[in-house]
């Protein structure tokens, strides 16, 4: 009996240590065609991973997986994938490595199964845009979650919705795979010049470009634009990065003018759980970061959280909230 358990011991540790990974589909140095297709391509795997981003192309069926570790090589666009996850949820599926024009996706799946929700999403990976330029670089980071800072608008919004930003080492493309700027309320409209201090999204590979695609507004932190005619900063709160987030996120505001400020922490039951800021602060772009933790630095609960923003001055008040979600 004890030589039965021991045999099934090892059974399943050798299964599990020698299971196909994300990894195992994407990583690859062999170029075919000017493109990097998977050495599994053809093949029916299974994988297991983390869900980064859903609704990619607008169907809600088709959605981001990555390892829980993150990082490059370790994400992967599951198409029409049979069940409808959230982000953070872990899934199994079962389908075939395909080569959509040199895009590396898992399809025809056969099986797909949530097996837990609510898991931390992978922190995104910090690139230069020009990372995303020549294919020996950018492959790597095809279907991964990458997050470009401190980026100048090069190019407006064209034909099929794509724009280009630069930080200085070359023209990276943004498009639209999740959603349309132009449908959100209010409308995102891009500016030739505009600098943004965040872009956070998915990276695909389509008409012999690589390109990154925010899963939502929330992904698209910008700054003051460096259009003439915005002469004045206006008071404003941008939002919080990353979110959802885990340990930490950080609010990113503008102040018009010197005003006293303040910047709480709320929880679902509208209760005041960490005041972050409570003085008088200088005009311009400020950034506060908040580690989860309550007044008395007690780490909180996974959950839904308010940000409340609010400028005191004599040119006016304002008040903001925005939501962030803790994911642990």
């Amino acid at each position: 009996m004890k030589k039965i358990c021991l045999f099934l011991i090892f059974g399943i540790v050798a299964i599990t240590c020698f299971a196909t990974t994300i990894y195992d589909v994407q990583y690859t140095t062999i170029a075919g065609d000017g493109t990097y297709p998977s050495l599994l391509e053809g093949d029916t795997v299974t994988l297991t991973g983390i869900v980064t981003a859903i609704g990619w192309a607008h169907y809600d069926d088709n959605y981001f997986i990555s390892m829980p570790e993150g990082g490059p090589w370790k994400g992967v666009l599951v198409y029409f994938g049979v069940i409808f996850p959230e982000v953070g949820d872990e899934v199994e599926i079962t389908g075939v490595v395909s080569e959509y024009y040199g895009m590396t996706e898992i399809s025809n799946l056969t099986n797909a199964t949530i097996l837990s929700s609510g898991n931390p999403v992978p922190d995104p990976i910090v690139v230069e845009t020009g990372n995303l330029i020549d294919p020996v670089d950018a492959e790597q980071y095809e279907g991964c979650l990458v997050n470009l800072l401190d980026v100048t608008v090069t190019e407006e919004q064209i034909e099929f919705g794509q724009w280009y930003v630069n930080d200085g080492t070359g023209d990276c493309q943004m498009d639209d795979g999740f959603f349309y700027l132009d449908e959100v309320v209010p409308p995102i409209v891009i500016i030739l010049g505009d600098v943004w201090a965040s872009l956070t999204g998915m990276v695909d590979y389509s008409y012999d470009e690589y390109g990154v695609h925010p899963r939502t507004p929330d992904d698209m932190i910008d700054v003051v634009s460096t259009n003439e005619n915005m002469i004045t900063l206006n008071s404003r709160f941008i939002g919080c990065y990353p979110n959802p987030f885990n340990p930490q996120t950080t609010a990113l505001f503008n102040i018009k003018k010197d005003s006293h400020v303040t910047l709480s922490v709320y929880n679902i039951r509208g209760e005041k759980i960490k005041s972050l800021v409570n003085r008088v602060m200088q005009a311009g772009q400020h950034s506060v970061v908040w580690n989860g933790t309550d007044n008395s630095n007690n780490e909180v609960s996974s959950g839904i959280y308010f940000f409340e923003f609010d400028v005191n001055n004599t040119g006016g008040d304002y008040t903001s909230v925005k939501k962030v979600i803790l994911m642990k």
